[in-house]
């Protein structure tokens, strides 16, 4: 096997705890939104830049309320303000576990292809010396047969 990227284990115990870490962060985070591409198109981006921004604004609502019309909702927005800055940096420590764990994903399935491509091989090789290699053969084979549409736009 010429490639190896990975080589970790994961007991079934260890993986059924992070499963019920994040069915718990699910259940504590219940207000989470599922909101629709268009949804979120329309919502104004802030970034990094502008967060100094909202915390003055903030600042200012504390320090002078009687500038605000009476229909401003002080409460939301001092709600809303709070819930940024508990967000954040588990928003911050989600996609950094994301990322972790997608690369992850993408090494350890490319190990696993990388050697199932060998095996693979080794049983193309044996299936005439190997009792019942011809249908694994043919199983594994399959995967690499293309659709008559495809085969049709290649020969042209």
């Amino acid at each position: 096997m010429a490639q190896n990227l990975i080589s970790a284990v994961l007991s079934d115990s260890d993986a059924a705890a992070v499963q019920q870490s994040i069915t718990d962060a699910r259940a504590k985070l219940s207000f989470l939104l599922s909101l629709q591409s268009d949804d979120v198109v329309s919502l104004i981006k802030v970034g990094n830049t502008f967060l100094p921004f909202i915390d003055k604004a903030y600042q200012t609502v504390k320090d002078h309320p009687e500038i605000l019309s009476g229909v401003f909702d002080k409460e939301e927005f001092f709600k809303d303000y709070e819930l940024v800055g508990k967000i954040r940096p588990i928003l911050n420590q989600i996609n950094q576990l994301a990322e972790g764990l997608q690369k992850t994903y993408y090494a350890v399935v490319s190990d696993a292809m990388v050697a199932s491509l060998e095996v693979y091989s080794a049983v193309k090789q044996n299936k005439d010396k190997v009792s019942g290699l011809n249908v694994v053969a043919d199983d594994m084979g399959v995967f690499f047969k293309k659709s008559k549409a495809k085969a049709e736009l290649t020969a042209k």
